[in-house]
């Protein structure tokens, strides 16, 4: 199997990384990487301990278009993380990057708010008060604030398209084996090809030992290249040591989905070069 040499799904200290962008692009260069994107979480959309101060989105900017002279065979690009609850008219300034990154966290715009992601207790709260301890209700809300987001914002790249699935076992929300699960996700899939996006293969879920494989599941990505989608392998990296952390794991479930082809940022002018997977 080919080695994927490039990541689009990048943070560095710039928000919630534990690494600077020099740090980040020296293992790059370690790895033999030919490209690195970053893709700093936007201000507003998620709490301030995630992003970065929206005051700050110039400097970031320009402090990673700075580094491209000095990486040494590396193309950098500087990207956003954006989220679904950030009001569109404050995701203007995200639109100067080289890319954008599309991901649904929240179900609610305010302040600790509950988070696919977050804190299992404050989900599953969130669930019996909400959604009356209906699973697949919650799901269904996910994959409509996510849908209607990624088809309003067109973002360049997908981002980790299955997240709920990260606390669906620790808290019993549903059965992510089950057809009626399944059959949410399918459906939410569908109605975002129309954007043109690029599905990511992340892998951060493997590398913070949250789930044994990438989002999304096999399935979905089976039913992604049936309708002509396109897919990029992301490690959503926060520390610099995991930087391609189950790349060949994300790779080989590519292939197991009949894809010939998978993009990488590029290494000139355009955002991808596309790569055959062997």
């Amino acid at each position: 199997m080919r080695p994927f040499l490039s990541n689009a799904h990048t943070h560095s200290t710039f928000c919630d990384g534990k690494n600077t962008p020099l740090e980040m692009i020296a293992a790059a260069k370690e790895l033999g990487f030919v490209s690195l994107g970053f893709s700093g979480h936007a201000s507003p959309g998620f709490e301030s301990a995630w992003c970065m101060p929206a005051q700050r989105h110039p400097q970031y900017m320009q402090a990673i278009r700075d580094l491209q002279p000095s990486t040494q065979g590396v193309r950098i690009w500087c990207g956003y993380e954006v989220d679904a609850m950030t009001p569109p008219e404050l995701l203007d300034e995200t639109r100067e990057a080289d890319y954008r990154i599309g991901s649904m966290h929240y179900f609610v715009a305010r302040a600790k708010a509950p988070q696919a992601d977050g804190r299992p207790e404050t989900l599953r709260q969130y669930l019996d008060e909400v959604f009356a301890r209906d699973g697949l209700a919650l799901a269904r809300r996910y994959y409509d604030i996510l849908a209607e987001f990624i088809n309003r914002e067109r973002p360049d790249i997908i981002g980790h398209f299955d997240l709920i699935r990260k606390n669906a076992q620790k808290i019993q929300l549903f059965d992510e084996t089950s057809p009626a699960y399944r059959k949410i996700a399918l459906d939410a899939l569908e109605r975002i090809f129309p954007s043109g996006s690029v599905l990511e293969v992340n892998t951060g879920g493997v590398s913070r030992g949250y789930l044994p494989t990438p989002y999304p599941t096999l399935e979905l990505l089976c039913a992604w290249r049936e309708m002509g989608g396109r897919v990029t392998v992301t490690s959503d990296c926060h520390d610099c040591n995991l930087l391609n952390c189950a790349f060949d794991q994300a790779m080989d479930l590519i292939h197991q989905a009949g894809f010939q082809s998978v993009l990488r940022l590029g290494t000139g002018d355009r955002l991808w070069d596309e790569i055959e997977v062997e």
